[in-house]
């Protein structure tokens, strides 16, 4: 089983360096050649500056204290590291807030591009666009600490719990499609509200990205636990686009000159290593 206290080490390293403000990952390495000549030749929604929105809350180690401006976290650096590369300052991309799943709903969007740890899929990718992926992220299944759930070996033995998610997440369609529990999930509202309910026994089973569920079990709620990695549960992430846009292109090009050199590998292994101690659930 793995518990609070075998997250803590790694987990606490990540919380201290989020203290140490924006002198953070899109500093630490030298920089590289903006991909466009100018940003005045960037489609934006309002010019000068890179708009991006993220959820609240955010968690670690996607971000860090609760603060994307901080370029601490992955979802963070990443974010300051593709602006450089379009030829922008920190203090040219502007944060703002659009709820999760408004993010990929259909419609104008306040925003140049979205990241919360967004999975692509083909439904959400009718009414949004999507960048090329950054990350593909491992889901794990959470429990209360003592829970049978700890001795499941295989997808069948857990069949007979109650789920929770949020709506229209990766999370739920992973339950209902791959699961298929012999009971209907609870939904909720959002990610927060299906992780308290699993910690007040309203459910018995929550499914979370990886990174996400180390964040709770070290430092939200005591009595979960991680039981382990679900097979083939590796969503691919990406920024959310309004439909039509024309920054797609140029950003594709930031992030694949992150990719080419590096420096994305670089912020993978700096925020999101994945524990050797975390056993695998089979089909």
């Amino acid at each position: 089983m793995i518990t609070r206290r075998k997250f803590i080490p790694a987990a606490a390293g990540v919380v201290a360096l989020g203290k140490l403000g924006a002198v953070g990952a899109q500093d630490a390495s030298p920089v590289a050649s903006p991909v466009v000549a100018s940003i005045d030749e960037l489609p934006l929604r309002n010019a000068g500056k890179l708009t991006v929105h993220a959820d609240q809350p955010l968690y670690a180690p996607w971000f860090i204290d609760n603060d994307p401006t901080n370029g601490q976290g992955f979802e963070s650096a990443l974010t300051y590291k593709i602006a450089e590369r379009l030829g922008f300052t920190a203090d040219q991309v502007e944060w703002g807030y659009t709820s999760f799943n408004a993010s990929y709903a259909p419609g104008p969007k306040d925003f140049d591009f979205y990241i919360t740890e967004v999975s692509i899929t083909e439904t959400r990718a009718e009414a949004v666009d999507f960048s090329d992926p950054y990350y593909s992220s491992p889901l794990v299944l959470l429990a209360v600490d003592g829970s049978p759930l700890f001795e499941a070996q295989t997808l069948e033995d857990l069949k007979p719990y109650t789920f929770g998610a949020q709506v229209g997440t990766v999370y739920y369609t992973y339950i209902v499609e791959v699961i298929q529990p012999d009971n209907d999930p609870l939904i909720f509202n959002t990610n927060s509200d299906a992780i308290q309910a699993l910690a007040n026994g309203q459910t018995d089973a929550d499914l979370q990205s990886l990174q996400i569920g180390q964040a709770i079990v070290t430092f939200q709620f005591d009595n979960l636990g991680i039981v382990g990695l679900l097979p083939d549960g590796e969503t691919n992430m990406g920024m959310v686009f309004e439909q039509g846009s024309e920054l797609v292109p140029y950003v594709n090009l930031a992030l694949q000159s992150l990719k080419d050199d590096g420096t994305l590998d670089a912020l993978i292994a700096e925020w999101l290593p994945i524990p050797e101690e975390l056993r695998e659930i089979s089909r």
